[in-house]
């Protein structure tokens, strides 16, 4: 008996000592997540085009480019097929990455297609992350190996790197023959498809690109599939002249953290300061660092209308809704807005600036996303379509109620410890 007690007593050390060492390590890594570069100054929307998205531009690492065409979609129904189409139009080569591929309908559809485009000779080049699409079916990925798609796994688990591990690739691109591009925050999943009206379909995002910045979005998919395969693509054909298609400036966010901080961070803050009049941000893992929630409040304090819309009840991860509610005291008393999705998860990952500049992508507004994750976005400055968003925004406000101080103030004390140690592991991991 008294050599079980030592055996026990031994165990509960090293238990102890392992999750100190756990918690060391984890937060050695993420020391530097919680810095954000301080926006020294920037110009609003209403200096106009060329000068605010320079400026923009350099916080993303990319020079704006104009004559551009951009469709913005909402939710399945409308994303998917011109994403199809695009696909089965294309003649020379398809390139397709995404951090979520599911087995269902539209991962059937999808490879179908893919098989498709490989079988009349198009290059079909497919990297999917090995977290998110870890429940891709193995029989799937190698019906299209098997087509002739050169199918990849972008940082499979390894027990001596799983800090690389730990930094995933997000984005979501489609792009055909280097001139068609789409990007947004759409997976491949069933829960993407239907019209975001019940909680079994998602409420989402996506945006195709024609003109030259699709070569930004190229050069997104390049570093993507350098970093899985370790080939580089290089040559005319993946990066064809482009003519203009339209009169839409844009700006590409291509995110790639090395060291806890990203070009996603500096240009969601470079954003937030440029607001004059108005802030809408539509985000599904809304987690703030307190800088942000400084730059939000800021924003309120000179004037600019804060309003943000998360998902309620129908939260697909609900550690991450804990982890939100943690910076609602601070963002209501600085006067920021808040309301949740009442109808379904709300997946959309948009920014509207001034009802003058729309963001759409993939990146979350957490530290994940600035920190850790490799991430696209699309930045235009196009009054049309940024109103069109904003107008997006209003209506799915309609499907929300908005979080009340009374809100915060029925937390009792344990949900409050809750929510607070869902914010630290959502700052870390």
């Amino acid at each position: 008996m008294h050599a079980l007690v030592i055996v026990v007593r031994f165990a509960a050390v090293l238990l102890a000592l392992g999750l100190m060492l756990a918690i060391y390590l984890i937060a050695s890594i993420n020391a530097r997540g919680n810095r954000e570069d301080e926006v020294v100054s920037m110009s609003g929307a209403d200096a106009g085009a060329d000068e605010y998205l320079r400026v923009v531009g350099g916080a993303a690492g990319q020079a704006p480019t104009a004559g551009n065409s951009m469709r913005v979609y909402q939710n399945g129904d409308a994303i998917f097929p011109p994403m199809l189409d695009a696909i089965a139009a294309a003649r020379a080569h398809v390139h397709f990455a995404t951090f979520v591929y599911e087995p269902g309908r539209m991962a059937e559809t999808f490879a179908e297609a893919f098989c498709a485009a490989a079988a009349r000779g198009v290059e079909v080049r497919i990297v999917l992350d090995a977290d998110g699409s870890k429940k891709a079916p193995p029989e799937l990925i190698e019906r299209m190996r098997q087509a002739g798609c050169d199918v990849r796994w972008f940082r499979r688990a390894q027990w001596y790197d799983w800090e690389k591990y730990n930094r995933r690739i997000h984005r979501r691109i489609l792009v055909a023959d280097g001139s068609v591009g789409f990007t947004g925050g759409v997976g491949i999943a069933d829960h993407w498809m239907g019209n975001g009206d019940s909680p079994a379909h998602w409420r989402d995002t996506h945006a195709c690109i024609t003109g030259p910045a699709v070569a930004s979005l190229q050069r997104a998919f390049v570093d993507s599939w350098n970093d899985a395969t370790g080939e580089l693509i290089l040559g005319a054909t993946y990066f064809p002249a482009l003519g203009p298609r339209g009169d839409t400036r844009l700006c590409f966010v291509q995110s790639s953290p090395a060291n806890a901080t990203s070009t996603a961070q500096r240009t969601v803050a470079a954003l937030i300061a440029g607001a004059r009049r108005s802030l809408r941000i539509t985000n599904p893992y809304f987690v703030p660092t307190p800088a942000f929630v400084d730059a939000l409040c800021e924003a309120r304090r000179r004037g600019v209308d804060v309003r943000i819309l998360v998902p309620g009840p129908f939260h697909n991860k609900p550690p991450v809704r804990r982890a939100s509610r943690y910076t609602w005291p601070r963002l209501l008393a600085g006067g920021v807005r808040l309301f949740e999705h009442q109808r379904t998860m709300v997946h959309a990952k948009v920014i509207v600036v001034d009802d003058t500049v729309l963001l759409v992508g993939s990146i979350n507004f957490d530290p994940r996303s600035f920190a850790l994750n490799s991430e696209c976005a699309a930045i235009a400055y196009d009054p049309a379509l940024a109103r069109a968003a904003a107008a997006q925004f209003e209506t799915d406000l309609g499907s929300a109620r908005e979080v009340t101080q009374a809100d915060i103030d029925q937390r009792s004390v344990i949900d409050r410890a809750i929510d607070g140690g869902a914010y630290w592991l959502r700052a870390q991991l």
